[in-house]
């Protein structure tokens, strides 16, 4: 059982990091598609599949390391278990930025892409409102890129980090 909730855990992370990759490739791919409507749809799109794959991995990672670490370890061990200690403390900072930046401006990107898409301009590409709300997005996705990283690191230096209790 344990095998298959680290599987499980570990394909929740691949799809965090399709996220990430697919925002960096989206940005790529909006820049050369300025000014078009086409813009407009990617923006739309994005906004419609990042919110579904960062539950998906999110509470993939959430629901599985708490039941291994309730299998295994313990919440927040310091000093016998420093790298678990930093992987969770991570992921609280990553929940926290989710909910407190990334979704409401994820459904405010989306409720301008669908009234701008609808709208008389929609052929003009984003406005700069719009385009700033994406960059803004993005900037804080790179943020929670980095941060996850470092909870991936962690956990795959676990044999490089234990602490001996005396």
């Amino acid at each position: 059982m344990y095998s298959f909730i680290v599987v499980l855990h570990i394909i929740s992370a691949g799809v965090i990091i399709g996220l990430v990759t697919n925002a960096i490739m989206g940005t790529s791919m909006r820049k050369k598609m300025k000014g078009t409507i086409s813009e407009l749809g990617s923006i739309r799109s994005a906004a419609m599949m990042a919110p579904i794959m960062a539950n998906i991995g999110s509470i993939g990672l959430l629901l599985t390391g708490v039941t291994l670490t309730l299998m295994q370890y313990s919440f927040f061990p310091f000093s016998t278990l420093p790298w678990l200690a930093i992987m969770q403390t991570d992921f609280l900072v990553i929940m926290a930025i989710s909910g407190a930046v990334m979704m409401p401006n994820g459904k405010k990107i989306l409720a301008l892409a669908n009234s701008e898409l609808s709208g008389p301009g929609a052929a003009k590409g984003a406005s700069d409102a719009l385009r700033a709300l994406v960059a803004k997005q993005f900037t804080w996705t790179m943020v929670l890129a980095v941060l996850f990283f470092i909870a991936m690191m962690a956990g795959e230096s676990k044999s490089l980090m234990w602490v001996k209790v005396q």
